[in-house]
């Protein structure tokens, strides 16, 4: 059997970053490398591709990281330093919510990518963990990276995988304020952080799998989620 597609949502970059004057497509290739070494193929997406279209092409996606949400798509006006990301971006990725949440296609939100799932589906933000918890302990941002555990709830999806805690590449300064409604937490931090919801097929995580211990476990139950899905509707 063929192996599973997972697309990947990408960056865009409308000329503030890369080169002036010039819109680019870009996401660190350790997102494709995660998935292709959990035994799926990796599709780097475009924001030109249709949605619908990427729900019958792919059998799986993973929401990358990116910058931050803009606290009015959850009521609230910026009382911190704020970085946004695309609205473009942004538009795609909640249509591609719907169509994948709709059609019950395995999902991994990764950071920024969590943050989005819990908006979308009625949560909202942190908008800086530094300004509104100044208890909270360090959990990297603005492109630092630092280490932390997390404690796993005992009926998630990342139980089965390591247990009661697990060490984590953290890279944020957002983070999960009012859960989504459906949604339960699968993980938080020793300082009450949310650090992972899920829903049925939708799994999200605040730190970065690709980046260390995680990875191959949680892209891995990715990766087979997506080829069960595969396999139900190859007997359609």
């Amino acid at each position: 059997m063929a192996r599973p597609i997972i697309g990947i949502t990408v960056s865009i970059d409308h000329g503030e970053r890369l080169r002036a004057g010039d819109d680019y497509l870009y996401v660190k290739r350790a997102y494709a490398q995660a998935v292709a070494q959990a035994g799926g193929q990796p599709l780097l997406l475009s924001p030109e591709l249709e949605p619908a279209a990427i729900a019958e092409i792919c059998d799986g996606l993973v929401i990358s990281g990116g910058d931050d949400i803009p606290p009015e798509l959850y009521g609230e006006r910026a009382v911190a330093a704020l970085r946004p990301e695309s609205r473009e971006r942004i538009a795609w990725e909640r249509q591609l919510l719907d169509h994948f949440a709709q059609a019950a296609t395995p999902l991994l939100g990764v950071c920024y990518g969590m943050q989005l799932i819990n908006v979308h589906f009625g949560g909202t933000l942190v908008q800086d963990l530094g300004t509104a918890q100044p208890s909270a302990f360090d959990h990297g941002g603005g492109g630092r990276a630092t280490a932390h555990e997390i404690q796993i709830t005992a009926d998630s999806f990342l139980r089965p995988l390591f247990g009661e805690a697990v060490t984590v590449c953290s890279t944020h300064h957002q983070a999960v304020a009012r859960l989504a409604p459906g949604f339960h937490v699968a993980a938080t931090a020793a300082d009450g952080v949310i650090e992972a919801i899920e829903r049925d097929h939708l799994l999200a995580v605040e730190w970065h799998p690709e980046a260390d211990q995680t990875g191959a476990a949680i892209y891995h139950l990715l990766v087979e989620r997506a080829a069960a899905r595969r396999q139900a509707r190859s007997r359609k």
